[in-house]
């Protein structure tokens, strides 16, 4: 055989450049049938990390994807040296995708792109209107992967059945009704409703009602006692007040009271506020027994005999002759 043109004794006998550069490309050629370097992808790289050049045939190659990059569901990652020093076919496994599409309140989204995990950029998917919506137009909401990988918005083509039909009858008399949310708690102040009305040449909406809390103003005071709200002007719905008494008073009725409402504008107190009555400290049985009784109302002269007497005798008491 020969190479570069001669043989190969004669090209390593012979010291010309032409055939030192011959030897240089045989020694650097791989053997025959290998591979060279695997196939360059955009989004993924090879798995090894030494820097080889020459693969036998046979060798396999996985890719793993680079930063920013995800596994395409589906593609192969490997390629193999075939015969002939040519690689198996290989498309990109990895690519640039957008998270989970966007969850909408009004629609979810559509069975067949429900089961889809992967979304390059420039995907579309479709949503369905949930139960109790209904679709506004002959199209369906849809979003898109953007370059930035976020969704675009979705346009809101679902509206509530029940809050399409209330519009519609309201609608046809003009009127708006209102109400408070937590209406124990608040009272609409101003109208009920809003009426579309004319302004001279114009037409307007009547003043829109407010919703205020309901309170209660300050709670009784009582004599010899107080309550843990003092100093407060107003008092929330609901709010509870607890009575206390000085020392040597009782509480007699209601310990704490709270503000609530009977016609659900104005602020009342449940309940009457309690008393503070004083005790009274009545000596014991055994006092009444052993206390002797050393007090006479007599006479003067009476009264000097009957105290000689209680002295002999501390049991025994006087009166008057």
């Amino acid at each position: 055989p020969s190479w570069c043109g001669t043989s190969l004794p004669s090209a390593l006998s012979s010291p010309g450049a032409a055939n030192r550069k011959c030897l240089i490309s045989l020694m650097s050629s791989p053997v025959t049938g290998d591979c060279g370097p695997p196939p360059h992808m955009t989004y993924s790289r090879p798995s090894s990390d030494e820097p080889t050049s020459v693969f036998p045939v046979g060798s396999m190659v996985t890719y793993t994807c680079i930063e920013g990059a995800i596994k395409i569901p589906g593609k192969v990652d490997t390629v193999k040296c075939l015969p002939g020093s040519r690689w198996s076919r290989l498309s990109e496994p990895c690519g640039r995708s957008c998270g989970a599409p966007t969850r909408l309140r009004f629609a979810a989204l559509s069975k067949t792109d429900a089961r889809i995990n992967f979304f390059p950029v420039g995907t579309n998917v479709s949503y369905v209107c949930r139960p109790g919506y209904e679709n506004t137009s002959e199209s369906s909401p849809t979003s898109t992967c953007l370059e930035n990988l976020t969704w675009s918005e979705a346009a809101e083509l679902c509206r509530s059945e029940y809050l399409g039909s209330a519009l519609s009858f309201l609608a046809s008399y003009t009127f708006f009704f209102f109400s408070c949310l937590f209406s124990l708690r608040y009272k609409l102040e101003g109208s009920h409703f809003i009426q579309c009305q004319l302004k001279g040449n114009d037409v307007e909406w009547s003043k829109l009602p407010t919703c205020k809390l309901i309170t209660c103003s300050s709670p009784p005071q009582i004599s010899n006692g107080k309550h843990d709200g003092e100093g407060v002007e107003k008092f929330a719905y609901n709010t509870t007040v607890t009575y206390s008494c000085e020392s040597g008073f009782q509480l007699v009725g209601n310990v704490s009271i709270h503000c609530t409402s009977v016609d659900k504008t104005n602020g009342v107190w449940s309940g009457a506020a309690p008393e503070c009555k004083g005790v009274r400290n009545e000596p014991s049985v055994r006092e009444k027994r052993s206390a002797p009784s050393n007090t006479c109302s007599l006479h003067p002269r009476e009264k000097d005999i009957c105290q000689t007497r209680s002295k002999r005798n501390g049991k025994e008491s006087c009166s008057p002759k």
